[in-house]
């Protein structure tokens, strides 16, 4: 059984492969690039995801870049690095965060 920090941790984790899931997802279609407003992507509001942002931007596993003549806008993509690490997590188990999470919760 999990204690609350892992619980936290294991959330925290989802959460990063959520983010990275979308861009991933984004980065396999015709338009590899999400062009999002500066306030939903950095979502500074909810810290949570503020902090997972912050996390892929500084390892490298995203990149957001202004998006010239609109400086309210970000262009977000994944990286080569950022592709490994979402196909191994989720290869291996490791992107399963939540749901062992939800589970684990569900039995109490």
């Amino acid at each position: 059984m999990l204690n609350e920090k892992e619980i936290q941790i294991k959330e925290r984790i989802q959460e990063r492969y959520d983010i990275t899931e979308q861009i991933y997802s984004a980065w396999f279609t015709e338009n590899p690039t999400m062009l999002l407003p500066k306030s939903r992507f950095y979502q500074k509001e909810n810290i949570e995801k503020y902090r997972a942002i912050s996390y892929l931007l500084d390892r490298g596993y995203i990149v957001a870049q202004p998006v010239e003549n609109d400086p309210e806008t970000v262009a977000v993509t994944i990286t080569p690095d950022g592709i490994d690490y979402y196909e191994q997590g989720y290869l291996n188990g490791k992107a399963n965060g939540f749901q062992i999470v939800e589970e684990i919760k569900n039995t109490k």
